[in-house]
């Protein structure tokens, strides 16, 4: 079974190819926490805290027993015949999920990104390859839905990671000369995180479009402009590209001026918030 947490958190069966999903709120508080310490026992204490914040209910410790219990019947349900009931261990007042790595997709994902960077410097497109395999195992949001503190960490950790592959597929695209491909994914990460400036670096090297060639083999020079062609439109020879180009360089900076804009407004808001707090 997979234990999918780069997104909305299922079981997943590969036997049966059936996803299971937590329908209730404070299970998946339970196995996100779980998940973010496998193989680890979690003391009874900090899975309470996990549910239930700074208002537990009474008699906690038998709450979270028996939310335990159902979830350890979910794992059974998801995996017919698999060693649900032994996933879920109860020891010394607190709760160890044992989980392999090959059944985290968060860890299959870390492996292909691994991969895919010592492959970087001697096959930089069979590494972008390899990183775009190891980022379409994302289905949205890491641990989408309810999670508690440990959840919330877990999920920051690996969205980070995932920024950060993109990043390097970026990189390997316009090392490798795929500048128009990769505009419309640079302009949407632009939009959806602009507060990360990398992004909009990208996006501005990708409109400009100079290429780069590695360097040779068992040598250490730096990575070179490759001049565009007669007639393409990068070398502003022909007036419909010269055109284009123009207007999306003004796209660009509209866009920084918008996150300018946006980070000044952010500004004022916590000024004020911290003035009507004081």
């Amino acid at each position: 079974m997979q234990f999918r947490m780069l997104g909305p958190l299922q079981m997943y069966d590969d036997r049966r190819r059936a996803a299971t999903e937590l329908t209730s709120p404070l299970q998946q508080r339970l196995l996100k926490a779980l998940l973010a310490h496998p193989n680890t026992l979690v003391p009874a204490s900090v899975l309470v805290r996990e549910l239930w914040g700074g208002r537990p209910p009474h008699k906690a410790g038998n709450a979270l027993q028996a939310h335990a219990s159902r979830l350890r019947r979910a794992m059974e349900r998801a995996e017919p015949g698999g060693p649900g009931a032994a996933r879920l261990v109860a020891r010394d007042a607190g709760y160890l999920l044992r989980v392999g790595p090959e059944e985290l997709d968060s860890a299959r994902f870390r492996l292909g990104v691994r991969r895919a960077r010592a492959l970087a410097g001697s096959d930089p497109e069979e590494a972008g390859l390899l990183l775009r395999q190891a980022l379409s195992r994302w289905r949205g949001d890491a641990l989408a839905g309810p999670r508690g503190p440990a959840g919330d960490a877990l999920a920051v950790v690996l969205e980070q990671e995932r920024l950060g592959a993109l990043e390097a597929v970026f990189d390997l695209s316009l090392l490798t000369g795929q500048h128009r491909r990769i505009v419309p994914e640079l302009r949407e990460a632009v939009l959806a995180h602009p507060a990360r400036p990398r992004f909009r670096e990208q996006l501005g090297r990708a409109l400009a479009g100079p290429r780069v060639t590695p360097p040779p083999a068992g040598g250490g020079r730096a990575l070179r402009p490759v001049p565009p062609a007669p007639g393409d439109a990068r070398s502003g020879g022909d007036g419909a590209g010269s055109g284009e180009l123009d207007r999306l360089r003004a796209l660009v900076e509209r866009i920084a001026s918008d996150q300018h804009a946006l980070r000044s407004a952010i500004a004022q808001l916590s000024e004020l918030v911290g003035r009507t707090a004081a």
